[in-house]
């Protein structure tokens, strides 16, 4: 399956992480592809609502609804996507079925996760004061997903899982982060500008195709994030425990 086995678990640095999740994508395009492809059937069907309903109150209201279940089927693509990198791991090939079994068997995990780590960073934010609260918590959980599907840690542990990872290299782990978006959001961005000016079913259509298309790699980018973290911080742990008392 691969041309060369890239294992997820080691240290790297930011370019390296970027290399290596393209070179895993680009080995295993097509089946993380397909398990990413969920997403487009309901970014499709909200583009084709906003251009259909000429009621606009109608409209909105069932683009709500779609979006709230975007974020379901988000969170799943995203789990099954990691799964799939948790089996070309150990060389074997990603199949949409299993991918989706491990996902829908976690999923009320990873919404209980999710959940509890966006209402606190959302009350943090809503209170003003409590923005730069709301930044440093929503970095120490940005790996509440990968916890739960790799680590197999409870909502709750995910929580504290990720920030443990994330601990003592919190301005690297944005930086990073910051990186990785802007690397995945650009040329989206760019797509989308382009047919800006289109029919809204053609430039949800594009748009929807194209955010299967990088979710991926923005998933193994993250997940090769958080393996580096949690190597560098297994490493400290064993330099404290060697030193002399």
């Amino acid at each position: 399956m691969n041309e060369q086995r890239i294992a997820l678990r080691q240290r790297r640095d930011l370019s390296e992480i970027i290399q290596a999740a393209f070179n895993l994508y680009q080995q295993n395009f097509a089946p993380l592809f397909l398990i990413a492809a969920v997403v487009i059937p309901l970014g499709v069907a909200s583009a084709a609502l906003q251009g259909a309903v000429d009621d606009s109150a109608g409209a909105a209201a069932a683009v709500g609804g779609i979006a709230i279940l975007q974020v379901g089927v988000n969170l799943l693509a995203g789990a099954a996507i990691i799964t799939g990198l948790l089996t070309i791991d150990r060389s074997q090939e990603p199949t949409f079925s299993t991918a989706y079994d491990v996902a829908f068997e976690r999923f009320w995990t990873l919404l209980g996760g999710v959940l509890r780590a966006g209402i606190i960073v959302v009350l943090l934010l809503i209170t003003i004061i409590g923005i730069p609260w709301a930044i440093q918590r929503a970095v120490r959980w940005l790996f509440v997903e990968q916890a739960i599907i790799i680590d197999g840690s409870t909502a709750s542990e995910s929580l504290s899982r990720s920030a443990a990872a994330v601990e003592g290299r919190w301005w690297r782990t944005l930086g990073v982060g910051l990186v990785i978006g802007i690397i995945v959001t650009v040329p989206a961005s760019i797509i989308a500008g382009v047919f800006s000016l289109a029919p809204a079913l053609v430039a949800g259509t594009v748009s929807s195709i194209v955010n299967a298309l990088v979710l991926p790699f923005a998933i193994t980018c993250m997940t090769l994030l958080y393996m580096d973290l949690q190597v560098r911080k297994e490493s400290d742990d064993r330099t404290a425990s060697d030193a002399p008392a």
